[in-house]
């Protein structure tokens, strides 16, 4: 019998680490791309997920992260901070500007989404 490897492997095992090195990673000074929390507020949860659109429109279109600040009208240094996920440096309202920049015209909509199982 094939297993499927798309399902979650339940019995993994953290490194004994994990939490310390989570807790480093959600911290808003972290340099690396920011990990948001599965209990995060909705208004993070918006914000991370039009970084990440932003994210994906860099990779797609091939752009540098110079590109990209130049199509946003943004600094380099920011633009990073929105490639990082650091939605703490960010409204939403300023994160929309930026985003009707790339996707022009475009809308934002609400979808109900059923709970997930936590593994």
């Amino acid at each position: 019998m094939v297993k499927n490897s798309n399902q979650p492997n339940k019995n993994y095992q953290y490194p004994p680490r994990h939490e310390e090195i989570l807790a480093k990673m959600r911290h808003p000074d972290y340099e690396g791309n920011f990990i948001l929390p599965t209990d995060a507020p909705l208004l993070d949860k918006i914000k991370y997920r039009i970084c990440k659109q932003i994210l994906s429109y860099e990779y797609d279109n091939k752009l540098t992260t110079e590109q990209l600040a130049e199509r946003i009208n943004l600094s380099v240094p920011e633009t990073k901070e929105i490639l990082l996920c650091h939605v703490h440096k960010f409204t939403l309202d300023r994160l929309i500007t930026y985003a009707d920049k790339l996707f022009s015209p475009f809308e934002i909509g609400i979808i109900k989404v059923e709970p997930r199982e936590n593994y």
